[in-house]
Order: C-alpha cells, then sequence, then structure tokens
C-alpha cells in the first residue's frame, strides 16, 4: 500500500532552510576567494619566473596550486554537508580546517626531505595564494546577507 508522505516536522523544514542559505553562502565564499587567489596565483608565477629563472616557475605553479586547491576545500565541504543539520555543518568544516593544515604540513615536510622542488619558493608562492583565498572568503562571507533563524 501506498502510504502518504508525512509532513516535514519543523526541524526537518529549518534544516533544510538552513542548507540553502549555506549552499548559498559557500558559493559566495568559493567565488570570493577563487578569483583573487588565482589573480596572485598569476602574479606569483610571474615573479617567481622574473626572479628565480625558469626552473622556479614550475614550483610556484605547483605552490599555488595546491594553495587554491586546499583553501576550496573548506567552502566545497560546507556545499556537499549542506543538507546535514547546522551542527554536523560546523563540525565538519572544522575537521576539514584541521585536515587541510595537516595535508599542507606533511606535504611541505614530504618535499623537503625529498628535495624534489625548492620549498623556498613553493612556500613563497602558497602562502600569498592561500592569504587572499582566506581574506577573500572571508570578506564574502561578512558580506552575504544571512538571515537570522529563531527556533
Amino acid at each position: 500500500m501506498n502510504e502518504p508522505a508525512a509532513d516535514p516536522t519543523s526541524e526537518e523544514r529549518l534544516n533544510e532552510a538552513v542548507g540553502v542559505q549555506v549552499k548559498e553562502v559557500s558559493g559566495a565564499m568559493l567565488r570570493g576567494g577563487l578569483i583573487p587567489a588565482a589573480v596572485v596565483a598569476v602574479v606569483v608565477v610571474v615573479l617567481a619566473g622574473v626572479l628565480a629563472g625558469g626552473s622556479a616557475v614550475g614550483t610556484a605553479v605547483f605552490g599555488a596550486a595546491v594553495a587554491l586547491v586546499v583553501c576550496a576545500l573548506g567552502p566545497l565541504t560546507m556545499r556537499w554537508t549542506a543538507s546535514s543539520a547546522p551542527v554536523v555543518v560546523m563540525g565538519i568544516a572544522m575537521i576539514s580546517l584541521v585536515t587541510k593544515l595537516a595535508v599542507l604540513a606533511v606535504l611541505l615536510i614530504v618535499l623537503d626531505r625529498l628535495e624534489l622542488v625548492d620549498t623556498r619558493v613553493f612556500a613563497l608562492a602558497l602562502g600569498p595564494v592561500a592569504l587572499v583565498f582566506v581574506i577573500g572568503e572571508t570578506v564574502a562571507f561578512a558580506r552575504a546577507k544571512i538571515p537570522t533563524l529563531a527556533t
């Protein structure tokens, strides 16, 4: 027998409304961080080529790309978990932050030990790109119109 669909509870409706808001805000954060960081990445790569020569360009591209990918994981994780309860979204966001920092630390250690790239150029490319991404996504979040939900 087909049973009629149950009316969603107020908690389910609230979670759905929050999910929509999280997707909107995370999209704004991703755009707000990615666009200026990509511009800085191009500048960093050009500067690496001018100041350190052609061999540094590949390392700078690698460092900038790592920064863009790792920084984009925060807003993307928010989007992927948007339909979850707000507490779950926040918990996963915190876990993703710690994971990103750990991945970057391990990557720097491994690259330094293997001596595959000049880690100074790598870090000097990664740092400004990541910093601009974080500033951009923070500004985008601050500018987002987030309604307050009373429960």
